[in-house]
């Protein structure tokens, strides 16, 4: 029992630990939370830093383990989770706090704490749904996710914060230093006055993204990638010196500044001349930088995937379209001949040949078939081969069961048929017999094929018409089904052997 608990102890610490990424939107939530807190309070002591953090990490454990929960699952079950722990949880402690005085005295936890937490999860469940589900280069969730959207979304973001924090205090531009506090009530009592504040950092903010828009589009894509580093620094340094100035001017216009001699400039002054003004310029720049390069070379890595992922579908679509002329042309003259004799068989042999055709033509063309469908193509393609060997061959056939749940690329199997027929039984004396098994080991396909080598063939693979013999099996198999597979292929005495084992996806 000991042993049990130890062994499940130990696996739910490595699913955490594989998963704790997962967590990290949460946490960085809790410390901006925290540290909003702890400044308010204006008591920089260890004690108050560790309360209020430790506080806030019992109050939002529901959030984590939610989130958690809701990542581990899909659907309406993670959807119900991620409700009640977002959104049920706030609710419901908001009632205690109103029911039960000590516990309201207690709570620590506010709407900007749950905002915070919330808000985090969205943009992780949004960048989690991006990376699984295939988009396109012009889809929302792309632009919602770019590096441009992030960056607005911040200033944004500081920008209400900044507009909140100056609305919380009288005459914040002479009390500083400021308290870290957004008062949501405060704000909707006094709308106007934060307004202006809030047009106020928006212009900055505006300022900020000019600088950030700037770096990315015009020093980095036309200078940097285009003409090398010398006119990149070249650029910067004439960016630095011409805008800097005019910006500070602009920025001393705001009536926030015009209160006392404190300015919201980086020089703190009224000289928009001031060095400090362009140093600050030169660190933003510096500062952006590194940033929008890693996204460029993320963006430029994810549009080589993308190609390399296109390239490798076209591959795989060419590969399962190709039909083999050469069975084509030997089933039409058996047809041919069956027409001349007005054989019975040949209505029934255009009928199993259009079902194959019909079968290469569309069910080909999709990623995932049933294997049902694919060991019915077997069977069928058989039945019109047993026409045309009639007792000059023997087919010793076994076929799974349970088939109709698991699915696999569509035909990959027939290949293998198709090589020992065209290599082995058309070359073989006559009579001779085939030696087919298909077995299934839960989601673990054994294809097993043994047929006569021809008299004038020394190996089934088919070197004269590409994408049609083993060759090609064993390109589309490492394609679609690498380290998931093993094939043999070799000659045992008078006959070729293949061997094909592979995991199968459950319908």
């Amino acid at each position: 029992m000991a042993a049990l608990f130890i062994q499940g102890f130990s696996n739910m610490v490595v699913n955490l630990r594989k998963n704790s990424l997962v967590l990290l939107p949460i946490f960085a939530a809790l410390l901006l939370e925290a540290s909003i807190r702890f400044l308010s309070y204006q008591q920089p002591d260890a004690t108050t830093y560790l309360a209020v953090h430790g506080q806030l990490l019992i109050e939002m454990l529901p959030f984590f383990v939610c989130h958690y929960l809701a990542s581990t699952r899909s659907g309406r079950p993670a959807l119900l989770i991620w409700l009640g722990g977002f959104i049920g949880y706030p609710l419901l402690s908001n009632i205690l706090a109103h029911t039960i005085p000590a516990y309201g005295q207690w709570l620590l936890l506010e709407i900007q704490g749950i905002l915070f937490a919330l808000i985090a999860s969205m943009l992780w469940f949004i960048h989690h749904f991006y990376g699984r589900v295939k988009q396109g280069p012009r889809s929302w969730i792309a632009h919602l996710l770019s590096l441009d959207f992030m960056v607005a979304l911040s200033l944004f973001l500081w920008t209400f914060t900044m507009a909140g924090v100056f609305l919380y205090t009288d005459n914040p531009m002479v009390n500083q230093p400021l308290q870290m506090i957004i008062d949501f009530n405060l704000i909707v009592e006094q709308l106007p006055l934060f307004m202006q504040y809030f047009w106020q950092f928006s212009l900055m903010a505006l300022v900020l993204f000019g600088v950030y828009w700037f770096n990315r589009y015009v020093l980095i894509r036309r200078l940097l990638a285009m003409h090398g580093l010398i006119p990149f620094l070249a650029g910067g340094l004439i960016f630095i010196l011409l805008f800097s100035t005019p910006i500070s001017a602009l920025l001393l216009l705001m009536p926030l500044n015009n209160v006392t001699d404190f300015t919201l400039l980086p020089s703190e002054n009224h000289n928009p001349f001031d060095p400090f003004n362009s140093q600050m310029t030169f660190w933003l720049l510096m500062f952006s930088t590194p940033i929008i390069l890693a996204f460029e070379r993320k963006s430029q890595d994810a549009r080589v995937a993308d190609i390399a992922r296109r390239q490798t579908r076209t591959e795989l679509q060419m590969l399962q379209q190709q039909v083999n002329p050469h069975f084509l042309f030997n089933t039409l003259n058996n047809l041919y001949a069956l027409c001349l004799e007005r054989s019975p068989q040949a209505p029934d042999m255009v009928e199993k040949l259009a079902g194959l055709l019909r079968y290469t033509v569309y069910q080909g063309q999709k990623e995932q078939v049933s294997l049902v469908d694919d060991v019915r193509y077997l069977q069928d393609y058989l039945a019109l081969q047993s026409m045309r060997y009639t007792d000059d061959c023997h087919f010793q056939c076994t076929w799974p069961t349970q088939a109709e749940r698991w699915q696999l690329s569509p035909l990959l199997l027939i290949i293998v048929l198709e090589n020992a027929f065209k290599h082995g039984i058309e070359k073989a004396s006559k009579p001779c017999e085939l030696k087919l098994a298909l077995t299934l080991d839960n989601n673990r396909l054994v294809f097993e094929c043994k047929n006569p080598i021809g008299q004038s063939a020394q190996t089934p693979v088919d070197e004269d018409n590409s994408g049609l013999g083993l060759e090609n099996l064993r390109r589309r198999l490492n394609l679609q089904y690498a380290n998931c597979h093993e094939l043999i292929s070799e000659q045992r005495g008078n006959h070729w052997y293949t061997r094909l084992q592979m995991e199968l996806a459950p319908c």
